[in-house]
């Protein structure tokens, strides 16, 4: 039997540790994984199967000036590391959608095919898309991390100025459904827990490293550069052991007994102990949701502009909204 060479999905809700468990496993010598989230596979299922014939030069041009303005080629490009339409060309074999992006990635990390290097990404919103990319890459393995809601929506909040209910009401739709769509990938899909890292990194790294059949070296434990660049783990060259259970003295009774209340079900499922015992699940309300989405674009939108300015700023955030408004 082959060894496993990718690709390894690591997926997870934002500031939920996957950050942290790449930059940990890239430090494995089997292991490539890309620095930049990628989040545009399923865009480029959709635009793939609409462009024709992409082994012809011209059209995989056109092809490249489009896809060239997403988020991921935009940082590629910003830190000069963007792969040249040329080079990503003749690294493809069928031309389909698996083909192209699995080309790029190897590219981009350097686990050329044949090399017995397992190549892989990070992007979060792939955790709503197991489906799709098991369908896609057969082989593919899904380290799911998830993190205790009540903490992870105060990180959100934090970071990114985020509505609390609605991100736990995202986080509770989301781990569900993750969940359950492992359970139809397995044993191709793996799951830990945010806080049992940080108690405990060996023993679960160990765990994932048998999951991915590769041995266990224990110099992956020392970062060696920051995970985080916001929240309370940023510029930490090391595990924040103690980076948890911070909802306990910043999360006032109220706000905790309505999340405990939207995410409950899930936490108890995913091995949390509760503060309240919720009566029944309540989700947040559609009106609730949408209006804490407008806030929450509004925050993101005011984001990028401190970042990048004004122009930039909005076309980056279109950029995103070009990847999932068909979803």
């Amino acid at each position: 039997m082959m060894n496993f060479d990718g690709p390894l999905f690591i997926i997870g809700m934002p500031r939920s540790g996957t950050k942290l468990i790449r930059n940990i496993l890239r430090r494995h010598p089997r292991i490539r994984i890309s620095g930049a989230e990628t989040e545009f596979f399923p865009w480029l299922v959709r635009v793939v199967a609409r462009s024709g014939d992409l082994s012809r030069r011209e059209r995989f041009a056109r092809f490249y000036d489009d896809i060239v303005q997403l988020p991921h080629f935009v940082y590629k490009r910003s830190n000069g590391t963007l792969i040249p339409c040329e080079r990503w060309f003749d690294a493809c074999r069928t031309f389909d959608a698996e083909d192209i992006f699995e080309s790029l990635v190897r590219e981009e990390v350097g686990a050329y095919r044949g090399s017995g290097l397992i190549w892989g990404d990070k992007s979060p919103s792939y955790i709503s898309e197991i489906p799709l990319l098991h369908r896609s890459f057969s082989s593919a393995r899904f380290i799911h991390i998830v993190r205790d809601v009540r903490d992870y929506t105060l990180s959100m909040q934090y970071a990114w100025g985020k509505d609390i209910l609605r991100s736990a009401q995202r986080w509770t739709d989301s781990v569900r459904r993750a969940r359950q769509d492992g359970l139809d990938v397995r044993p191709n899909y793996t799951e830990i827990r945010y806080e049992d890292l940080l108690r405990n990194p060996e023993g679960e790294l160990r765990k994932i490293c048998e999951f991915l059949e590769i041995d266990f070296v224990v110099e992956i434990i020392d970062l060696d550069r920051p995970s985080e660049s916001t929240g309370d783990a940023r510029g930490q060259s090391r595990l924040v052991r103690e980076n948890y259970g911070k909802y306990l003295a910043k999360m006032d009774r109220d706000l905790l007994k309505r999340v405990e209340a939207v995410a409950g079900r899930v936490l108890v499922e995913c091995g949390y102990d509760l503060f309240f015992v919720p009566q029944k699940e309540q989700r947040v309300t559609r009106i609730e949701m949408m209006a804490a989405q407008i806030r929450d674009a509004w925050s993101r939108l005011l984001l990028e502009r401190k970042k990048r300015g004004l122009v930039p700023g909005f076309r980056f955030v279109w950029s995103y909204f070009r990847m999932t408004k068909h979803k």
